[in-house]
């Protein structure tokens, strides 16, 4: 596993799109001119798994946003059944199926949806995984994390332990927990949801809801008309209506960049930065002009509901 995560971050890396804004710019958009034909990337001849695995985060980023917390762990396909969350060499690590993942994202799996949160919980709750296993406690505490998250994305209490009561009966190396304890733990979780979506005060207990809780009352994020997912950086980004583009640091959003209109062909709009430039198609995919004369996906700029 070691050796597929260093060489997929390797293969990030090595692309030379950390261009000056005047330079760079010009100089991928003119690269583009070159090498297409048409109004399409398909000429690129880009490896379509890399935008399976923009569509991975993308799914894995909107579990994420309904918990509140900032994502601290990066995100690799891999070869696992469904989804596992691990620690390697100090780094925190979602691996997942690409098959389960686009499982996930053709329909509301609410199957699918408790297995990936429940692994997401693991990294965001700042689990040990001691071994690469989640201790009995730690377990228990994935399922109040995916309770949580189950309400938010609008699964009723009767699905959610469905998904879990398959979830368990699918896992034979987790028979040492009650199933009654795992269910109250998830209803726990399920439940604390309801009544902070009512403006109520919960009582604290989780780590993941104890945390929502005190960034819901330190600070409301301002209304942004874009999200940026950089998979460089494994960081999320944001653009107002002004085209300024701002990261979460210290719970405050600091400006960091921003977004220009594009007037080649292939290019939608440019997200800008720290000098850093990246041209974003039609579909919101980032691109990046490598060291190896292609072009590369290395994010994805997702618009937001800003009604």
């Amino acid at each position: 596993m070691a050796k597929i995560y260093k060489v997929f971050i390797v293969s990030l890396f090595i692309v030379g799109f950390s261009c000056a804004e005047k330079k760079g710019v010009n100089k991928a958009e003119d690269s583009l001119d070159k090498k297409r034909s048409s109004n399409t990337f398909l000429d690129f001849n880009f490896q379509t798994n890399l935008s399976e695995d923009i569509a991975a985060y993308k799914t894995v980023v909107s579990i994420i946003k309904e918990t509140g917390l900032s994502q601290n762990f990066i995100i690799l396909p891999g070869d696992v059944d469904k989804v596992r969350a691990y620690i390697e060499d100090n780094e925190r690590i979602l691996e997942y199926n690409p098959d389960f993942m686009e499982n996930i994202q053709a329909k509301k799996n609410w199957n699918g949806i408790s297995v990936l949160a429940r692994q997401i919980g693991h990294h965001l709750s700042n689990h040990e995984l001691e071994g690469g296993i989640p201790s009995i406690e730690e377990e228990i505490k994935a399922d109040e994390s995916a309770g949580f998250i189950l309400f938010k994305m609008g699964a009723s209490i009767g699905e959610a332990i469905e998904a879990l009561e398959s979830v368990i009966s699918d896992n034979n190396n987790q028979k040492s927990i009650p199933k009654n304890t795992r269910i109250s733990a998830l209803a726990k979780g399920w439940n604390n949801a309801k009544t902070l979506m009512t403006d109520t005060v919960i009582s604290p207990g989780n780590q993941v809801v104890d945390s929502i809780t005190n960034i819901t009352n330190k600070r409301k994020r301002p209304k942004y008309v874009y999200r940026v997912f950089l998979a460089i950086d494994k960081k999320m980004y944001y653009i107002d209506a002004d085209g300024k583009v701002y990261e979460e640091i210290n719970n405050r959003y600091t400006p960091v960049g921003i977004k220009k209109d594009s007037y080649k062909t292939g290019f939608d709009w440019i997200f800008v930065k720290e000098g850093d430039s990246f041209g974003v198609d039609l579909k919101g995919r980032l691109w990046a002009f490598s060291s190896d004369g292609n072009f590369h996906i290395v994010g994805q700029a997702i618009k937001l509901n800003t009604k």
